[in-house]
């Protein structure tokens, strides 16, 4: 009787090993929604830079790492709350809990870890106010809106203020307190955020019908996105009122808000895709750009 052979088992090649520490690395950033998250931490960098009178780039930094773990704890629990619709949505689907590459209970785990940390670095670094924003915002993100969601049109309300809490976070960060020019930040935050989301479910109707989102009111979203589209204008053009502003922001803050007033008017009721997408596009275009003009048009916007 011939003896059994043994099995030899080899390691798995190095170019195997790193393509999945890759493809695993790639699946945690888009559980994090990095650009979304990128683009929250820096609304709260610029309201850091404007509530400074000098900057102490160990203390941003600080606060940009506990904010950025924050928000992406915030979006990782999003996500495991939102397993099953965003299986059954196309814009969704390929996201990593959906298709069983993260476990619910990993990304759920992920997501605590990583809110607890940020929240501690900003207790710690930034300072009780900042950090009692931070825990604001990841309560009522993940608690508030994320389930309102598949409720109720009202859900953007709630969104839209744990998504303006950062430019708060920065400014009290730097400043230890609150002062109108952090109010008007956050104001532009707020109101920006009811065109921009109701753009994206006019985009993606079909998807959001399919799943039960009710982020586009049923009534008056012409009306409504105007009316916070003008919001946002009137806001935006506030610092120059409060003499904090000086006129290169003044006078691109006008054409920014102008644009986007055009564009929330050509918008309509959203049932024209073409001119949701374009509303889209425009929201996504005006948030950096008056962002950057805040921030390098002079600390005082």
């Amino acid at each position: 009787m011939l003896p059994a052979r043994e099995e030899v088992r080899t390691a798995p090649p190095i170019g195997a090993l790193a393509d999945g520490i890759k493809a695993r690395v790639r699946d945690y950033v888009q559980l994090t929604k990095a650009r979304l998250s990128l683009t929250v931490v820096l609304s709260g960098v610029v309201g850091y830079w404007l509530g400074a009178s000098t900057i102490d780039p160990s203390h941003l930094l600080w606060f940009a790492a506990g904010t950025l773990l924050v928000v992406v704890g915030a979006n990782a629990f999003n996500q495991v709350l939102e397993r099953e619709p965003d299986a059954r949505m196309r814009r969704t689907a390929q996201r990593p809990i959906p298709r069983g590459r993260i476990a619910p209970s990993e990304a759920a785990f992920a997501a605590a870890l990583g809110s607890a940390v940020g929240l501690l670095i900003l207790f710690v670094e930034s300072g009780p106010l900042a950090g009692g924003l931070g825990l604001l915002g990841l309560v009522v993100y993940v608690a508030v809106y994320t389930p309102m969601k598949r409720r109720s049109s009202w859900s953007t309300l709630p969104g839209a203020i744990a998504g303006a809490l950062p430019t708060l976070m920065g400014f009290s960060a730097a400043a230890g307190t609150l002062s109108p020019l952090a109010w008007c930040l956050f104001g532009v935050l707020f109101f920006w955020q009811f065109p921009h989301t109701w753009a994206i479910a006019a985009t993606y109707r079909e998807d959001y019908q399919r799943v039960g989102h009710r982020a586009l009111p049923e009534r008056g979203v012409a009306a409504g996105t105007v009316v916070a589209s003008a919001a946002l204008f009137l806001t935006s053009l506030l610092p120059s009122l409060l003499g904090d502003a000086g006129p290169l922001y003044t006078a691109v803050a006008l054409v920014l808000g102008l644009a986007f007033l055009i564009s929330a008017v050509r918008f309509g009721d959203g049932t024209r895709r073409p001119r949701a997408t374009a509303l889209l596009a425009t929201s996504l275009l005006y948030l950096p750009l008056i962002l950057a003009l805040a921030a390098f048009g002079g600390r005082g916007f």
